[in-house]
């Protein structure tokens, strides 16, 4: 069986002899994004449960906060302009009591400079537009604390709104399990504080907190603490593909128009494998998606999942700009064992950004061999990040085998990220 693997913006056919295999090919349903993402929206807007539409839940309030996510460009170039119109006809609020409220997080920050590539200038112009700043104690309110004993925070001007809007993006996610909805407002409009108590080691390490998963999940757990302390009058929810285009829209209260648009995702994304497995070969999903190891922990995650424990993954990534930020470098460069890193960052009270993305890598190079087919980056520095470097699929699939011997079991997903692999309970 021949398969091809993305890798930057190449693929790479790799050959599995038939007669070693015990396991199958998976490929999740493609996404197909919409035509109109106004279209949809309104479609979404109309559908709403009565007495939940917009014009209802904004009687009596004169000031308006839309919350968006600012990682979804997607979401800010093809609804949040149409969202904003149906505000002001709907609710009578007036252009100059609408704010808008970009998510912005403290491992990956936004600029004034990118605000402005963002959002279109009739939306700057036109409305106030703010970019959240977790790092500025000024910018966030506490709203409470959250049953796990996480301060909840989230920023001044949405809390200050009457009326509260959420828009979202939706897809699978390494630890919340789904964007969107609650992942908005925690992490995307929180404080420091409360992230740095969200990305604690237990919560990382708990085994809820997984790709594609929100049951019994930490992370969405106290999300939806979140939301609900800060407050949400109406939230849209678009699923998007792996483009990261809109596909569908889904609104209403915050919690049935989220959790309607992840059990769509998880519906059209989830492949059910029978056993655990030997042997996953994988591709990071191709650019833009495998350019540093960073990225290619999402993918490890997701793909690990079907993995016997001491089994192997066989994955293709570019990682055309290298392993991701200094501060990941660091953690993972080979100072220690993977054992040693987890128990320092176990007993660490240091805030490092990015140290949950190191801790999960660690965790899963402690269960799993990692082969990375590269054809750039030096040996050495994946051998001392703990990594199996090859240059050559075909002998690392065919050697992985020949480990795991004539009757191990081997899955392939060729899709990589963009699927939502689980065993047969």
């Amino acid at each position: 069986m021949r398969i091809n693997l993305a890798y930057g913006t190449e693929h790479f056919p790799v050959d599995v002899p038939d007669n070693w295999i015990n396991g199958r090919c998976y490929r999740p349903h493609p996404l197909k994004p919409c035509q109109n993402p106004k279209t949809e929206l309104l479609a979404a807007l109309a559908g709403v449960q009565s007495g939940q539409e917009l014009s209802a839940v904004a009687k009596g309030k004169d000031t308006c906060a839309i919350a968006v996510d600012g990682n979804e460009p997607a979401l800010i170039q093809g609804l949040l302009g149409p969202l904003i119109q149906v505000v002001e006809e709907e609710t009578g609020i007036p252009s100059e009591a609408i704010t808008v409220v970009i998510g912005n997080r403290p491992w990956r920050p936004f600029n004034r400079g990118t605000l402005k590539r963002l959002v279109d200038p009739v939306t700057l112009e036109r409305y106030r537009v703010v970019l959240h700043d977790p790092r500025d104690a000024t910018s966030v309110v506490t709203t409470g604390n959250s049953s796990s004993d996480i301060p909840l925070t989230v920023n001044r001007a949405y809390a200050e709104a009457d009326l509260k809007v959420v828009l979202g993006g939706v897809r699978p996610d390494l630890f919340h399990g789904f964007t969107g909805g609650r992942h908005v407002i925690l992490p995307g409009l929180s404080g420091i504080d409360t992230i740095k108590a969200l990305y604690r080691y237990e919560n990382v390490a708990n085994p809820n907190s997984r790709w594609g998963n929100f049951r019994d999940n930490p992370f969405h757990m106290t999300g939806i603490e979140a939301i609900n302390a800060s407050g949400c009058d109406m939230a849209i929810s678009a699923t998007l593909t792996a483009e990261g285009l809109i596909e569908r829209v889904f609104a209403g209260h915050f919690g049935g128009s989220h959790l309607q648009a992840m059990n769509a995702m998880k519906e059209a994304l989830t492949v059910h494998v029978k056993e655990p497995m030997d042997i996953v070969v994988a591709s990071g999903g191709g650019d833009p998606y495998d350019r540093t190891l960073m990225q290619l922990v999402e993918t490890l995650g997701a793909v690990s999942a079907v993995l016997k424990p001491g089994g192997t993954i066989v994955i293709s990534a570019s990682l055309a700009s290298g392993f991701g930020t200094r501060e990941f470098c660091d953690l993972i460069s080979g100072k220690n064992s993977v054992q040693r890193t987890l128990q320092s960052l176990e007993s660490s009270n240091e805030y490092i950004p990015g140290q949950w993305i190191a801790q999960r890598l660690c965790s899963i190079m402690a269960n799993h061999e990692v082969i990375i087919f590269n054809t750039e980056v030096d040996e050495d520095a994946l051998w001392a990040g703990g990594l199996t470097p090859t240059r050559d699929l075909n002998t690392a699939v065919h050697g992985a085998m020949e480990s795991h011997g004539q009757r191990c079991k081997i899955v392939a997903f060729p899709e990589g990220p963009f699927g939502i692999n689980e065993l047969v309970q």
